[in-house]
């Protein structure tokens, strides 16, 4: 092995360690559950001693001594009742641990949740949508198998082993030291076969992860494939990675087969040493019926927490492989944002870039020393040429990214200062795209207010343009598909300028909101964007001379950096536009 593989494999187990310790804090979460469940497992080696001794009882009393069946009916009717529970001991075990499953997940997709949310774009940058979606979803769902079987599993393999033992050597010591002396090569060999299987889980959930994101993509993107005839190029890569998959998957379970098959062996070998030891004992005299029959009955029960923790170590690795990727996720630290206590004023701001600067990695993109006003109850439009800086500097104002350096002023005061849910309280975002769930248009028109009443709904629809919402057959009823799929690319953007009007904030950014429009619509939004604006501080980002007319100022970006700030009508005059 090379020193890099080495180095490779030796990161894999430390992470797996960090790993497990992240489960087993999260276990600490439910320790009640747990010792409740490590009591049913006691309570079930207790049963199961009973029933052993109760048998071989009834076996000597019947086969040695001679009585009816008549005379053992007691004895098995209380065998029967010790079988009633240790099933119901069984059930109640099985139905614990899964409520215990069920909490962790719970817990863990709701802090998985509110994480991403408070991490923000800025904080998941890099981060790809279809390994993040995996983690979230089938990741979580992992950590079933752990709590539920594995776990569960250990405690019984660590209980009644011991258990077993203690009742086993004073009726015959000899096989006592057998399955003292063998026990402990199940839990070897499952550790020898399980430290190669992580390494194939560890493998397969990576694989996992980018065949997500890759379907993901190719899922957005289909109009563009079947247009550049790529379509079946892509299913076929497809079908080369799911193939891929399905090899790997195999591998991991020949592994897994091999495990049990080890775990068997002994397990089977073991108790017929067993066996012949007691049948020896018997013949020899010297080990009554009862003795005999109780140690044999005894030496698969011995076994079978140790086969089953075995067979369950699969749970374990899956486990590990999830919690590999949900632990760092959760750990990743808050990107700096506010931390303030200060109240945003109530009026429309007058906001002022100082020097701001901030780059996307490597250089590449962003802003750089950005000096800029903007006044409070004006509209401002960023121009330029794609890839200027706008959009970055956008973000930044509405608490999207932070700024490396330089600061971002409200009234004099810095924006870091003031509550994060205050002042987000005071902002209007309107995307290029703007996000619409699947969902009534109601529902998506009181995301950000949603105590509005149908009056200030029909009054925002009325300064949006949007008073097409009367004529749908369920007008604010009417469903909307996936990222607003039934409505045209117009009506959305005059949707989205609904919502910001209906959120009453004071502060509003718009990202090319008539980019892709046709002249009606474009003109639709513009006298919509002039009634957002009064009363507020507006800044729109726009290329568009017909948009440009309808704003104040213009500063225009150019390599991330402010180039000039000028009245609209001395920009596109600049331009030859009027």
């Amino acid at each position: 092995m090379t020193e890099q593989s080495e180095g490779k494999a030796g990161d894999g187990e430390q992470r797996g360690s960090s790993a497990e310790s992240w489960l087993f804090a999260e276990a600490r979460n439910i320790r009640l559950l747990l010792l409740f469940i490590v009591a049913l497992a006691a309570g079930i080696g207790l049963l199961v001693v009973f029933q052993a001794h109760l048998l071989a009882a009834a076996c000597q009393r019947v086969i040695m001594q001679g009585e009816g069946l008549s005379a053992v009916l007691p004895l098995a009717a209380l065998l029967a009742l010790l079988a009633v529970g240790r099933s119901l001991c069984t059930y109640l075990l099985e139905n614990r641990s899964a409520a215990a499953a069920a909490r962790v997940k719970l817990a863990v997709r709701s802090r998985l949740y509110r994480k991403i949310q408070a991490l923000g774009p800025a904080g998941l940058a890099g981060e790809e949508v279809g390994p993040l979606i995996e983690t979230v979803t089938r990741g979580v769902d992992e950590l079933e198998p752990y709590f539920t079987r594995f776990l569960p599993q250990a405690a019984l393999a660590a209980i009644l082993p011991a258990m077993f033992l203690i009742v086993v050597v004073p009726a015959e010591w000899r096989s006592g030291l057998v399955l003292l002396f063998s026990a402990p090569f199940i839990p070897l060999f499952m550790i020898l076969i399980g430290r190669g299987s992580e390494r194939l889980h560890r493998r397969q959930w990576s694989r996992l992860a980018r065949m997500a994101g890759h379907l993901l993509d190719l899922v957005q993107g289909l109009p563009d494939l079947i247009i550049f005839g790529a379509a079946k190029t892509e299913a076929e890569t497809v079908a080369r990675i799911s193939e891929e998959y399905r090899s790997a998957t195999m591998a991991v379970l020949r592994v897994a087969f091999l495990s049990a098959f080890t775990l068997e062996f002994f397990a089977t070998v073991g108790t017929a040493v067993v066996a012949v030891i007691v049948g020896f004992r018997l013949l020899a005299g010297v080990l009554t019926l009862q003795e005999g029959l109780f140690v044999l009955l005894m030496a698969p029960e011995f076994y079978l927490p140790l086969r089953n923790l075995g067979l369950s170590y699969h749970a374990r690795m899956q486990g590990v492989a999830a919690a590999e990727r949900i632990a760092p996720l959760l750990a990743q630290p808050l990107p700096a944002g506010f931390a303030g206590t200060l109240m945003p004023p109530s009026g429309p701001p007058a906001v002022l870039f100082e020097a701001v600067s901030f780059r996307y990695g490597s250089n590449r993109g962003g802003v750089t020393s950005v000096e800029l006003e903007l006044p409070a109850g004006y509209i401002t439009a960023l121009a330029g040429e794609s890839g200027a800086g706008k959009s970055t500097l956008a973000r930044l104002l509405v608490g999207l990214a932070r700024p490396e350096s330089g600061r971002i002023l409200i009234n004099g005061q810095d924006l870091t200062l003031f509550q994060p849910d205050a002042w987000r309280a005071k902002l209007a975002w309107v995307p290029q795209t703007p996000f619409f769930t699947s969902g009534s248009l109601r529902e998506n028109l009181l995301l950000g207010r949603p105590d509005a009443d149908d009056a200030l709904i029909a009054q925002a629809l009325e300064a949006a343009a949007a008073a097409f919402v009367n004529d749908l057959p369920d007008g604010l009823d009417t469903v909307l598909g996936e990222r607003g799929a039934g409505l045209s690319g117009g009506e959305l953007k005059r949707l989205a300028l609904a919502r910001a009007y209906l959120c009453q904030a004071t502060l509003v950014v718009l990202d090319e909101p008539t980019a892709g429009l046709d002249p009606d619509n474009e003109r639709l939004v513009c006298q919509a964007l002039e009634r957002l604006a009064v009363g507020r501080t507006v800044l729109v980002i726009s290329h568009r001379e017909t948009t440009l007319l309808h704003t104040d100022h213009v500063a225009e970006m150019i390599d991330g950096r402010i180039e000039r700030v000028v009245p609209s009508a001395v920009f596109l005059a600049s331009r030859g536009a009027v």
